[in-house]
């Protein structure tokens, strides 16, 4: 046999229900008999040419299932093993090529037999191809197939066994034995990568390929007890303090067995039923275990021992909690918040618990989960302050101490990191600020402003009270969130008038919604921007309710002006305010002054007294 005869066909293992008679028993539904074709080269060899220690290379997987490279690669261990050879286990291969920078079996080609003898301390060598690894159907009856390509090298690189063709058929059903219990929660947790007919399909092709492998001679002629399978209930998940793993052999009967875990010890294991051990051993709250191999132990009257790997999965115990995330942040939404955090490393990660609660050391009113670093709180009310907090989730259900911020859901996305203003408004507001109804009322005492670069947000239920004097100027962008319930209410200091209130110079975005101004000479004027005015009162000004002046366009929408002792609107320049829907009531003289270059149309609004020429003054529709 030469290297050029490597893997020359591929093996296919195919299952069909037509191919045999169908035999039911009390623990399982298996089609019978199997239908084997295939083939195998073996080179005769004197004793001393069979080497004494092998390793079973990492397989190429050439299937479509990630699944295939654990179950195939670890069943032909398993079987191998059965032989007179020293076996390297198969995580020694795996970390020993690890540290010569061979990750996988297709940077294998890259090094000579002679290099990986080398490397991995053997005489031997198994390469293999996993061909085959997927279920069909045709019509009602279900076909698998498992199929392999393997290659034996000795110490002289001679091939002294290719399998070149085998076809292996299987079909059962869900078994009801004690161990086939615990195989059945298997196939339940790894229902995306296969199912117990393929587990089968594999463990009978190493068993048949492992009666062909040839081998020397052996010291003892008398056989060591046969294992068919070892299971356990923690594959693919993460097990805790509380939780209870089962192991499961099936081997021959009348037997000692026990399994094997690096960490928690030997568990010894009970005969159920003939040929069928289980047991179960309940988890510390001490212990760590990442990726440790469980194995089955049978051990018959004269000492024999055989040891059989768990082919489905390594076991994972974490009762460590994950570390806590960091980076908190929030952004406002409408009745919603938006919260984003710094993700946390780690294999064992398993997601983000993103809670609420209405008060800092409240029990959560509601959580989500994420798997990103991002998560919304939705049916929230807004402006009410929620406290968000963000906790790691680990695979095994553990959780982080949690990351608390406040937040609050509001229309505009800076609301929950704007700055908190309290008692006085300063001279100059710049950045992101806000004003709450919890630190209402507060005093504008003296002249401010708005910067160019400042917000002032205001929410639902806010009082200002301002003094004679004093006046807020917006060079910057300001909004207010009132409501007929929660209007933003701005009065004067023990109730006295005041003269003014807002002059707005912005071109930035204004919005103003719910304000209602009470008692002050001229409440709000507009010299510039695009400002928006919605269901505000401006009521009982002591001259024009509101000035409108400059090439100023503000939208006034759904507003009460009522009780101006002079114009409810005074216009003028250049200015082209629009009139929706608004009340104007009992303005004297005029609801409506019009000394601008432009047309002012009202003919959507209500006048009482009606719009006239006695209580409309220049180019108005109406």
């Amino acid at each position: 046999m030469t290297l050029r005869n490597l893997f020359p066909i591929l093996l296919l293992v195919v299952v069909s229900a037509i191919s045999g008679c169908a035999v039911s028993t009390d623990s399982t539904l298996m089609t019978s008999p199997a239908i084997t074709t295939g083939s195998a080269e073996t080179e005769s060899l004197k004793d001393g040419m069979y080497p004494r220690t092998i390793a079973i290379l990492p397989f190429d997987n050439k299937t479509k299932s990630e699944f295939a490279y654990t179950v195939v690669r670890r069943t032909m261990a398993n079987h191998f093993s059965t032989k007179n050879y020293r076996m390297l286990h198969w995580r020694d291969v795996d970390n020993r090529l690890a540290l010569a920078g061979i990750a996988n079996a297709g940077e294998l080609a890259g090094r000579t037999p002679a290099e990986l003898r080398v490397l991995l301390g053997v005489d031997g060598l198994v390469y293999g191809n996993i061909t085959h690894y997927n279920k069909t159907f045709a019509a009602i009856y279900a076909q698998v197939a498992v199929g392999v390509e393997l290659k034996f090298l000795n110490q002289s690189d001679e091939v002294i066994w290719e399998v070149v063709d085998v076809q292996r058929s299987h079909a059962g059903g869900v078994s009801t034995s004690p161990v086939g219990l615990i195989m059945n929660a298997l196939v339940a947790a790894k229902h995306l990568y296969g199912d117990i007919n393929l587990y089968r399909a594999a463990d009978e092709l190493g068993r048949d390929l492992a009666k062909q492998m040839p081998e020397p001679a052996g010291i003892s002629q008398r056989k060591k007890p046969a294992i068919f399978n070892v299971v356990h209930s923690g594959v693919d998940q993460y097990l805790k303090y509380g939780d209870t793993l089962e192991v499961g052999i099936e081997g021959e009967p009348g037997l000692t067995a026990a399994a094997v875990i690096e960490g928690i010890g030997i568990i010894d294991l009970a005969e159920q039923e003939p040929g069928q051990y289980v047991g179960k051993v309940s988890l510390d709250k001490k212990l760590n275990l990442s990726d440790v191999v469980v194995s089955g132990r049978l051990q018959d009257e004269y000492g024999q021992t055989s040891t059989w790997i768990s082919p489905y999965g390594l076991l994972n115990v974490d009762n460590e909690a994950p570390a806590a995330v960091g980076e908190v942040s929030v952004a406002s939404s409408d009745y919603a918040v938006n919260v984003r955090w710094s993700a946390v490393s780690g294999s064992d990660v398993a997601g983000y618990e993103v809670a609420y609660a209405t008060t800092e050391t409240g029990m959560p009113v509601a959580a989500v989960t994420s798997a990103n670093s991002n998560a919304s709180l939705s049916e929230l009310r807004n402006f009410e302050e929620i406290y968000v907090s963000v906790t790691t989730l680990d695979r095994a259900g553990n959780k982080s101490t949690a990351t608390t911020v406040s937040a609050t859901p509001a229309p505009d996305s800076r609301f929950s990191d704007a700055t908190l203003l309290i008692n006085t408004l300063p001279a100059t507001i710049t950045g992101v600020n806000k004003l709450t109804s919890k630190q209402s009322p507060y005093h504008l005492r003296s002249p401010a402003r708005i910067a160019s670069d400042g917000v002032l947000l205001i929410a639902p239920g806010v009082q200002i009270i301002v003094s004679p004097k004093a006046k807020l100027s917006v060079l910057g962008e300001i909004a207010s969130f009132g409501n007929k319930e929660h209007p933003v209410t701005v009065r004067g200091d023990n109730n006295q008038t005041f003269d003014e209130f807002l002059v707005l110079q912005s071109s930035a975005p204004i919005s103003l919604s719910g304000l209602n101004v009470q008692g002050s000479g001229i409440p709000i004027q507009i010299t510039a921007g695009t400002p928006l005015l919605t269901d505000c009162v401006l009521a009982d000004s002591a001259f024009n309710a509101l000035s409108v002046s400059g090439s100023a366009r503000p939208t006034i929408r759904n507003c009460t002006i009522s009780g101006a002792k002079a114009s409810g609107v005074l216009i003028s320049g250049q200015a082209q305010p629009r009139f929706e829907n608004n009340q104007f009531t009992n303005n004297d003289p005029f609801h409506i002054q019009n000394g601008s270059g432009y047309q002012v149309d009202t003919r959507k609004n209500s006048f009482e007294p009606a719009a006239s020429n006695m209580t409309i003054l220049g180019d108005v529709l109406y």
